[in-house]
């Protein structure tokens, strides 16, 4: 039987009490006749698929859209997608966070091919450079949050943590990944020291600096607001 919110309730959220409600989240069969069970977990689900596409959507319009995911000034460019990667894996888990990250891998790859071909010079239109890092970065950032909720760390601070873990890994990642692929494709490649010494001075510059200070701000601060507005439209 559908349980359909009373109307007039007139309370913030009740348009999506009402849609949790009345949607049809699982069909079961009972003495011939077949009843919506609309149980907590269901509801979970549904509202973290609906986040999930909410973070992917929101990966692809600011990719698509000029200084909104990718910052650019003369050859420093600054991401902001790992801010919604982050966020959405300290929000829904690292299952999700590894799909968003995904997400983010492949408008990276496309956007080599279709608007920066020279990117493609340093195997950004390859798998293991483009895709697979952020990947990872999705999925580190939500078994980290979920490892410090554990110590009983407050869920701001632990948000804060992943997040920087979260930068400094896609950093990381993203220029190990360049370096082997220019190893195995014949291009200029550097020692594995040298290697290091590119991603300290990658993080420690202006576009570095940048991303890891805003990230900080900006996910515990949205996460918090998401949190309390999912804990309010429990029903």
């Amino acid at each position: 039987m559908r349980c359909i919110p009373k109307k007039g309730s007139g309370s913030t959220g009740s348009l999506y009490r009402y849609f949790i409600a009345s949607y049809p989240l699982k069909t079961e069969r009972q003495q011939g006749g077949i009843f919506v069970s609309n149980s907590p977990a269901n509801q979970k689900s549904l509202r973290s698929l609906i986040l999930a596409s909410v973070f992917s959507a929101l990966i692809i319009v600011m990719t698509v859209i000029p200084y909104m995911g990718y910052i650019s000034y003369g050859v420093i460019e600054i991401t902001t997608l790992h801010i919604v990667t982050a966020l959405g894996a300290v929000c829904l888990g690292w299952k999700y966070g590894a799909i968003i990250g995904g997400v983010w891998g492949f408008t990276s790859l496309l956007r080599a091919y279709m608007v920066y071909p020279v990117y493609l010079n340093y195997g950004f239109g390859n798998f293991f450079v483009a895709v697979l890092p952020r990947i990872i970065v999705g999925m580190v950032a939500g078994l980290l949050f979920l490892l410090l909720r554990k110590t009983k760390l407050n869920d701001i601070i632990a948000a804060a943590v992943s997040t920087v873990v979260a930068t400094l890994t896609n950093t990381t990642l993203v220029l190990s990944a360049m370096n082997i692929w220019l190893k195995f494709n014949g291009g200029d490649y550097s020692s594995l020291y040298q290697t290091f010494k590119n991603i300290l001075s990658t993080v420690v510059t202006i576009n570095g600096l940048t991303e890891i200070i805003a990230a900080v701000i900006i996910v515990p601060a949205v996460y918090k607001a998401i949190s309390k507005i999912l804990k309010n439209s429990a029903v």
